[in-house]
């Protein structure tokens, strides 16, 4: 039985692993396939391109994975986390596809598109389906990392171009696509915007 519990924490979420070994890394066909696959099926509900996956944006998240530090890494890309805690066998793959569309894209449910911005319990979605990034990248630490004397993994995504710029959501972040062929605009943003500054939000799951 899975009890999700969501708390917000200085955009992160973490999940226990009895046994942390074995995650793929960042070159693992089926784990690339989950993550780019789950992020495009999300951004195509708002009409918006999908991402590709980039090696260079990849290595950055697997640097951070694996540095175990349970806070967000100050770097040039925008970036969501999450962990995860278990007692018994843990599939990666379907702990992929789960944090980025129930914990991230999940926080639709908490926009309001009538007063479009950045909030704390919105910014992974906002990150998620943001019109003008374009590449991806994300990983599972592959090393074993401690909490509390407990072993959990952490998964990465990093994003660029970054979304979440201050005055850019209206454009960024489309009301999602109701019917079929649904003309979007693709214009970019050429303007300079005011980065806001990335928030953690921690997602538990106990199996």
């Amino acid at each position: 039985m899975h009890i999700p519990i969501y708390a917000l924490v200085p955009l992160t979420s973490i999940q226990i692993l009895t046994s942390p070994s074995g995650a793929p890394d960042i070159n693992d066909a089926n784990f690339k396939k989950a993550a780019l696959d789950t992020h495009n099926s999300d951004r195509a509900k708002h009409g918006v391109p999908g991402l590709v996956w980039d090696n260079t944006v990849a290595q950055f998240a697997q640097n951070w994975a694996n540095n175990c530090e349970w806070k967000h890494s100050g770097g040039k890309y925008g970036e969501n986390m999450h962990g995860v805690w278990s007692t018994g066998p843990f599939d990666y793959l379907k702990s992929t596809r789960d944090g980025i569309h129930q914990g991230w894209y999940g926080e639709i449910s908490k926009y309001d598109y009538n007063k479009p911005g950045f909030s704390m319990a919105t910014g992974h979605f906002t990150q998620v389906v943001w019109k003008s990034t374009k590449r991806v990248g994300c990983a599972w630490n592959q090393n074993v990392c401690k909490d509390k004397g407990k072993d959990f993994h952490k998964f990465v995504c990093s994003y660029d171009p970054p979304g979440n710029y201050g005055g850019k959501f209206p454009d960024n972040v489309p009301r999602p696509v109701k019917k079929a062929g649904l003309e979007v605009d693709e214009k970019e943003e050429e303007e300079e915007g005011e980065l806001v500054e990335p928030v953690l939000s921690q997602f538990v799951i106990e199996i």
